[in-house]
């Protein structure tokens, strides 16, 4: 199927060797300060970005542009001589990159480029793009594919923990807080993205720790019966929460793990949640010929 083309996003945080090994095309959003942007992962660093969120400093984020976009895809239509692309991106409820991407697609009539909006983010975008990717290597039917993506659109879970809700409240991107002001203040809000892909609030922790035990119960909760499980686990500015979390997820024996990833999220998403954040992303290994 080397006709075929997936192309995703920076917020996916899929690891770069891992993207490269299944021919994902990966285009950056853009963070910034003070007046000017850089391409994420390729311009700025999340340490830089961290450092700017730690001295209160506002960082601004925003969208590949349409011509982002449509010079990413007469690339792939002109010199990879793809004629299929599924553009696959962070929830449409959280970012204009989906409407980007549909704009860009108008410029090739000619051309079947798919534009998917995941309703996910962070490593639960990325479990979904990996997959398709893995399928389109495995040389299925784009009727699979496509019936492959529905599923784990519907079927892939996000739990984050955020150390402080300050930076979350004031992007706007979950206005719910405002209602929890004095609670969020004193403990660790446990978010999840509900089936229109808007962040849900699910719950308060009083400390980090069982912060951590609860992505863990409900990694659990989430985990298929019925297949394997694709699992990422995401960090901010702290590793080791992120580590806690994949010692309890391994050392449960009723959770199948086909693969188990574990990434730096990316610095657009830490722009709007602070640098103090952690989770964990969850799909079933579908398999194809069942499709």
């Amino acid at each position: 199927m080397d006709n075929i083309a997936i192309v995703t996003d920076t917020t996916a945080d899929i690891p770069v060797s891992l993207a490269r090994n299944n021919n994902i095309t990966i285009i950056p959003l853009y963070v910034g300060y003070e007046g000017k942007l850089y391409k994420e992962g390729k311009e700025i660093t999340n340490k830089e970005v961290y450092e700017k969120l730690e001295a209160g400093i506002k960082v601004m984020t925003s969208t590949p542009s349409t011509v982002d976009f449509v010079n990413l895809y007469e690339n792939l239509i002109n010199n990879e001589k793809k004629t299929t692309i599924y553009s696959i991106h962070l929830s449409s409820r959280l970012s204009g990159t989906v409407n980007c991407a549909n704009q860009a697609k108008k410029f090739f009539p000619n051309t079947k480029i798919k534009v998917i909006d995941s309703k996910n983010v962070t490593i639960s975008l990325g479990l979904i793009v990996l997959e398709a990717a893995k399928a389109v290597k495995s040389g299925v039917s784009e009727e699979k594919i496509d019936h492959l993506i529905d599923i784990l659109i519907e079927k892939s879970k996000f739990f984050g923990a955020i150390e402080n809700f300050e930076h979350l409240f004031k992007g706007g991107r979950a206005p719910f807080l405002g209602k929890f002001l004095s609670s969020a203040i004193r403990f660790k809000p446990i978010v999840t993205i509900d089936r229109n892909g808007k962040i849900k609030l699910k719950k308060f922790t009083r400390s980090k720790r069982n912060a951590t035990a609860e992505l863990y119960k409900q990694a659990k909760k989430a985990a298929s019966s019925t297949y394997k499980n694709e699992i990422g686990i995401f960090y901010g500015s702290d590793r080791n929460a992120a580590i806690a979390l994949e010692k309890m997820v391994r050392d449960d024996n009723d959770i199948e793990i086909d693969e188990l990833i574990i990434t730096e999220i990316t610095t657009i998403m830490s722009a709007h949640t602070g640098p103090g954040i952690w989770g964990i992303g969850i799909c079933p290994r579908v398999e194809l010929h069942k499709l």
